[in-house]
This record gives structure tokens, C-alpha cells and sequence, in this order.
């Protein structure tokens, strides 16, 4: 007990701590709080990350992005008191429902509704001049509305939070960050020239469309039910971003392929 917090069990965990179902204030309702380790988090680099992650939190109220309800300190550990998700994160749905439902990837019609939530949540942010910058399945989570829709995955009655804001920021970026597999090109390219020779002298600015193209590629991906280029290294990912050749499978409804290709 940390206050007038209560941790129940761990429900997940991270670099720098461990995620546990808690209650608050004796309430009837169950919240997700974050224990991180002040030891790791007051360097430098994670410090920055955290202090930015609380700051954009608090500026965000929207239902399909998750939202910070409390934060504490002690003397070993910050502590983040974030609304409970009962689902796990998008990449987890889609493996467990490929396995369940002995299929390649979600529906077209659980794609539709679930990018619906997911683009009203970013036309929010963004209008904010708000970059996530690290979209990927894994910081989207999907809260069911009860046990029953959970245990058969009835993704058609779950709603979608937008989860880590470590790495957003306001107005344009510079910095060369995110997950590779759904990095802008431009940023791609960039991290694997600074890759191979230590050095890139270039200026790199960017601005929100670097969020679009990430969501172009989760999209794909629970179409598809694996990456866009689905590459062997990351030598292998910038030729075939350069090279701009993807798979469509002719299975595909004439619009899904329109908006895949973006243009919808």
C-alpha cells in the first residue's frame, strides 16, 4: 500500500518497473499503476521521458487515449495511477485472435472500427500539435466491456487507448526516434545512415505526417496480420521502404486496398 493506493498483482512489465491492478481512495473500480524505480528513472534520458510523458498526459482528455488519473512519490519509486485496461495491447489481440479464430489477421470490419478510434484519437492529438512519434500495436490497448467479449475477443465491443507518450512531443521534431518497423522513411533513413557511419551532420526537422505514415503501417499489419515489408534486417527494411513495393492481397475489398494505398 503507497498511500491511498493499493497494488493487488503485477499486471505488467517494463524497463524500468512493473505495472500492477490497483485500487484508489477504497473506490469500486480497479486502475493500472506504474511503479518505476527512481534509481533508473532519475538519469537523465528516462527522467526527460517521464517528466514529458506526465506533462503531455495531463493536457490530453480524450476516451481512446489513456488516461493519467494520479501521480506519486517515495522514497524509491514514482509512481504513475493510469485508468485500468482489461484487454492487453493490440499486438496481443491479434496473435490470440489469429490463434482462436484459425485466421491470418483481424477482419476488415474489426480494422474499420478499430482505426476509426484510433484516427479520431490522433485528429485529437494532433490537434494539439502533438507528435507520438512510437506508433505500433504494442502502445494501443483495447478495453472490453465485459468477460465475455474479453475470453472471445469481440474486438466490434471493445474501445482502444493510445498508451505511452514518452517519446511525443509539441511542434516539430529532430530527434531520430521510434520503432524502425513503422519510422517515417524519412526518419528511417536517416537512423540508418547515423547507424553505419556514427555521424549524420544533415538537419532533420519533421512534423505530424510522420504519425500518418505509422498508422498507414498498423494498419497493414492487422490487415495482413504481419508488417509491412516484413524485413529480414534493418539493411533489408530501408531497401524495400526505398524500393516502395509492398504486398495486397487481391482478397482484399477494393476499398480497404484504396485507403491501404492511401487514396481514401
Amino acid at each position: 500500500k503507497v498511500g491511498d493506493i493499493t497494488l493487488i498483482k503485477p499486471i505488467g512489465e517494463g524497463q524500468y518497473g512493473v505495472v500492477y491492478k490497483s485500487t484508489k481512495d477504497g473506490r469500486q473500480e480497479y486502475f493500472a499503476t506504474k511503479v518505476l524505480k527512481r534509481e533508473e528513472m532519475d538519469r537523465p534520458g528516462p527522467k526527460k521521458h517521464l517528466i514529458n510523458e506526465i506533462k503531455i498526459l495531463r493536457e490530453l482528455d480524450h476516451p481512446n487515449i489513456y488516461k493519467l488519473v494520479d501521480t506519486k512519490m517515495t522514497e524509491k519509486n514514482y509512481l504513475l495511477v493510469m485508468e485500468y485496461v482489461n484487454g492487453g495491447c493490440l499486438s496481443e489481440c491479434l496473435e490470440k485472435y489469429k490463434k482462436k479464430y484459425n485466421a491470418s489477421s483481424f477482419t476488415e470490419e474489426i480494422v474499420q472500427y478499430l482505426m476509426r478510434q484510433i484516427i479520431n484519437a490522433f485528429e485529437y492529438i494532433h490537434g494539439k500539435n502533438i507528435m507520438h512519434r512510437d506508433i505500433k500495436l504494442e502502445n494501443i490497448m483495447v478495453n472490453f466491456k465485459n468477460e465475455n467479449d474479453k475470453n472471445n475477443l469481440n474486438l466490434l465491443n471493445a474501445q482502444i487507448k493510445i498508451i505511452d507518450f514518452g517519446l511525443a512531443i509539441k511542434g516539430f521534431g529532430k530527434t531520430i526516434l521510434g520503432s524502425p518497423l513503422n519510422m517515417d522513411p524519412l526518419i528511417l533513413n536517416r537512423y540508418h545512415k547515423s547507424l553505419a557511419s556514427h555521424v549524420c551532420k544533415d538537419i532533420l526537422i519533421y512534423d505530424l505526417k510522420i504519425d500518418i505514415w505509422s498508422l498507414g503501417a498498423i494498419c497493414y499489419q492487422m490487415l495482413i496480420g504481419k508488417s509491412v515489408f516484413n524485413p529480414s534486417s534493418l539493411d533489408d527494411l530501408v531497401k524495400k521502404v526505398e524500393d516502395g513495393y509492398y504486398r495486397v492481397p487481391t482478397s482484399l475489398s477494393r476499398e480497404i486496398v484504396s485507403f491501404i494505398n492511401g487514396k481514401s
